[in-house]
């Protein structure tokens, strides 16, 4: 007996029209799925009635088939389990999927459909989020999410008490978090599944956990669980990063939807929440991945929709080149906002690779420095910190075709020398400890051997740092000494105690030394033996009886001086040291590439030549390339005798981050035209 034709379907017969499916009872799992997709139109009264099913593709193909009228419809193997489950023994139930209610071989189709999906999740009945079967570790994981929910609604205090106290550590390794095993289901990396949950109506969500009775558990309720767990479990980054979208999201549009809440929460100060705004949920947003790279904008149009943010933004259009979708957003974003913030997060180590993207629009389908965590030190300051271009109010146009961004500030300086960057390790104190807590010698020698290279090549970058700060007498910008202006930069200018001032000289001391890698030696290893006054000679020829990262990592460890260096590595991590032609000392981000031995190697994004500017509205200084005419290296492309650049990156210039170059009167505002 030959197999059922494939099943094609039916066109749509009005713009405002959607394919439901209803699915037929059966008593056994076994039974074959049985279903037919009729049309319903979203302005029906009363509203149609259907169920919205929340899930991931995970890289799968559609073979698996349901027969469907007059032909079999192949779905995904997740899709069709979720299908199978959720059908009932002795009625029809409605469902709609996006993979089968939209026809995916119509562009034209998929153009309308998916501009209706926030309407469509905000309509359904209920969103039932499928996170495909569950195991043991991850049934475990929910029932403590249940309990510490628990402890937020005043039930079950005992033992969510004792649980929040089991957690109060930081985890060590990725095997500790007992949650992760529930975080690190596909599901909750999708970009699609964000407006799905978000949108609910209600927030009527349920989490269905395989062959069990459906579990009723709100998603509102998964929120303040997490949201309790971070406050004593701070570093569990994979969760908080999982949490903080929807949580932001779900705000903004309880807000949205409730104007007494609104009222309410107006009075609580300095919070991005109250008021929706679409750069912080671009940026909350850019890790989460889709198969369709236009997904990344497109997947989050009817949030914008439901929001009212945006507006400018066009309906969803697959025929348009991803470059023009990510300049469309940005421009958006913009003009929503009303502010530049969103240019701070153009730049990325894989923004290169999209070369025909407009410098000033970043490349929303790699996660950028944010979606690495908070801990990444090339993160742009929005707010508070720096005010480089002083109390001055954003300004910007955009061109008639919307290439290009004119925006007003002042070319104050150049680049004209730059320092090798690195890319140490962030996180090299919880590094550090793992050597010294590994009893299993095999598994120390494993940690130390992925990380000492990196180790030695920031001790070896930071050395000619400070040699190259060695070439000042004095820091003329600020009437400091080099070694005081080194200090903030290296720091981001954050303030220091007494102590870590203290520690900071005797690092420089060592670092500017004749000889830093015997100063290490003799800071450490000298301690320890008691040999601090051995001789230079004597010193270097027992450093050369070990490998050269052995004082990399002892510089870690000396005392004092090792607490500074820890320091440098956190705030100074992935970037690159510059110098201007006016005297001024900087560093900027550096992308991070791997090379062929699968080491990571940062590249300076800075080049000499390029150009340092204060733009209203923008906190810190930015970089910018002067655009070549034919790819020459002198003459600079001007548009009605104004030169265009690219955006390169952000920038902390010493002297010039409160402010004083803004109110340098030599300098003049001028139209700067970024492409």
């Amino acid at each position: 007996m030959s197999a059922p034709p494939v099943y094609n379907h039916v066109p749509l017969t009005a713009l405002r029209n959607i394919r439901v499916l209803d699915v037929q009872p059966a008593l056994e799992s076994s039974t074959e799925l049985r279903c037919e997709l009729r049309q319903v139109s979203l302005d029906d009264d009363p509203f149609p009635k259907y169920s919205a099913l929340s899930y991931t593709w995970e890289g799968q193909v559609p073979n698996c088939p349901a027969f469907c009228a007059r032909g079999n419809l192949y779905v995904t193997k997740n899709c069709f389990a979720a299908i199978v489950k959720l059908r009932k023994p002795q009625e029809t139930i409605t469902l709609w999927i996006d993979s089968i209610c939209i026809d995916q071989t119509s562009v034209a189709e998929k153009n309308v459909q998916v501009a209706l999906m926030g309407e469509i999740y905000k309509g359904a009945d209920q969103v039932v989020v499928w996170l495909g079967e569950w195991d043991g570790d991850v049934r475990k994981a929910v029932e403590i999410i249940k309990d510490i929910g628990s402890v937020r609604q005043g039930i079950g205090m005992a033992s969510g008490e004792e649980l929040l106290v089991q957690q109060q550590m930081p985890t060590q390794h990725p095997s500790d978090d007992v949650l992760r095993p529930l975080y690190h289901k596909p599901y909750f990396s999708r970009m699609w599944t964000v407006q799905e949950v978000a949108l609910a109506k209600g927030y009527n969500v349920i989490i269905y956990n395989g062959p069990d009775p459906l579990d009723q558990l709100p998603w509102r309720d998964l929120i303040l669980a997490t949201d309790a767990l971070l406050i004593c479990h701070y570093d569990w980054v994979d969760l908080s990063r999982t949490v903080k979208l929807h949580k932001r999201l779900v705000t903004m549009i309880i807000l949205e939807r409730y104007p007494l809440m609104r009222e309410v929460y107006e009075r609580k100060p300095g919070d991005l929440m109250k008021t929706a705004m679409v750069w912080p949920i671009m940026v909350d947003s850019r890790e989460k991945v889709a198969t369709d790279v236009k997904d990344k904008v497109f997947a989050l149009y009817g949030v914008f929709q439901e929001l009212k943010i945006a507006n400018t933004l066009p309906a969803p259009d697959y025929s348009k080149s991803v470059e023009d979708i990510y300049r469309e957003l940005t421009i958006a974003c913009i003009e929503s906002d009303k502010n530049l913030y969103v240019l701070l997060d153009a730049p990325s180590d894989y923004r290169h690779l999209r070369p025909d993207l407009a410098s000033w629009v970043p490349d929303w389908s790699d996660p950028g420095w944010r979606g690495k965590g908070n801990g990444d030190c090339r993160i742009a300051e929005v707010r508070g910190r720096f005010c480089a271009a002083g109390p001055a109010e954003p300004t910007w146009e955009f061109s008639a075709e919307g290439c290009k961004l004119l925006l007003r500030g002042k070319i104050v300086d150049e680049v004209i020398l730059c320092g090798e960057p690195f890319c140490g390790l962030a996180n090299i104190e919880s590094i550090l400890a793992q050597l010294k807590r590994s009893e299993d010698s095999s598994s120390s020698n494993s940690v130390f051997d992925s990380y000492k290279h990196e180790l030695y090549e920031a001790y070896t970058i930071l050395k000619s740092w400070v040699e190259i700060c060695s070439w000042y007498d004095n820091y003329s910008t600020t009437g400091e000494t080099p070694k005081q202006a080194l200090r903030r930069i290296l720091l981001h200018d954050y303030w220091i105690n007494d102590d870590e001032l203290s520690a900071f000289n005797a690092w420089f001391a060592i670092m500017s030394s004749p000889n830093p890698d015997v100063e290490v030696f003799r800071a450490h290893y000298g301690v320890q033996v008691g040999l601090r006054s051995i001789e230079d000679a004597v010193a270097e020829q027992v450093i050369r009886q070990f490998p050269p990262e052995t004082i990399a990592v002892a510089a870690f460890e000396m005392r004092p001086g090792g607490s500074f260096h820890t320091r440098v590595l956190t705030y100074s991590n992935r970037k690159g040291f510059f110098v201007t032609e006016a005297g001024r000392m900087g560093t900027a981000a550096a992308r991070v590439e791997t090379n062929q031995n699968g080491r990571a190697k940062a590249v300076n994004l800075v080049q000499a030549g390029d150009k340092i500017a204060v733009v209203a509205g923008l906190a810190m200084p930015i970089i910018l390339r002067p655009v070549v005419e034919g790819g020459g290296t002198t003459d600079s492309t001007q548009e009605d005798g104004k030169l265009v650049y690219r955006l390169v990156t952000h920038a902390h210039v010493h002297g010039i981050m409160h402010g004083e170059a803004w109110e340098d009167e030599s300098t003049v505002l001028e139209e700067i035209i970024l492409v």
